[in-house]
């Protein structure tokens, strides 16, 4: 008996297993989202909650209005300030394997519910296509000491699994 793994269908292109991306630094410990707001959209939090270390600032639990206030002011700025691509892990929990896709053409199902596919939803334009290479060319190209080359700049649709 094998490994049961969930299904995916994805339009991207896919980075070899290891490879490091802007927001895989310390600073950011591989949150994209978080990456996305604070570095590339120059989010500034309206209240620091936190210290360095991730401990409450002057070891204070903040109050509901303070939380609120944190949390609530950041949503609506990641609302109005979406990233434009998807990160599909293609492998496992464990050994990570990335594809940045158009979230639009992101589409799985857990092992054992199968789901029908609408064939109408399986477009891509030439404009996404060209915001997906231009988000790659700007934000993904690897560093100078890096091990891992930059993928060809051909998106396609993938069919995946994932192991969770």
């Amino acid at each position: 008996m094998g490994v049961s793994t969930d299904g995916q269908i994805s339009f991207g292109i896919l980075f070899e297993e290891g490879y490091e991306f802007p927001w895989d630094c310390e600073a950011h410990d591989g949150d994209v989202e978080d990456w996305w707001i604070y570095k590339v959209c120059g989010y500034k939090n309206p209240i620091e909650l936190y210290d360095g270390k991730g401990e409450y600032i002057n070891g204070r639990e903040p109050s509901k209005e303070e939380s609120d206030l944190y949390y609530d002011t950041k949503r609506k700025f990641f609302e109005a300030h979406p990233i434009p691509v998807e990160l599909v892990n293609y492998c496992s929990g464990d050994y990570p394997m990335y594809m940045v896709a158009l979230p639009n053409s992101c589409m799985s199902n857990s092992r054992g519910d199968p789901k029908e596919i609408d064939l109408q939803k399986l477009t891509v334009t030439e404009e996404d296509k060209a915001k997906l290479i231009e988000f790659c060319e700007k934000h993904c190209k690897p560093s100078e000491d890096s091990c891992c080359e930059f993928p060809e700049m051909k998106p396609k649709w993938y069919l995946s699994s994932y192991w969770g």
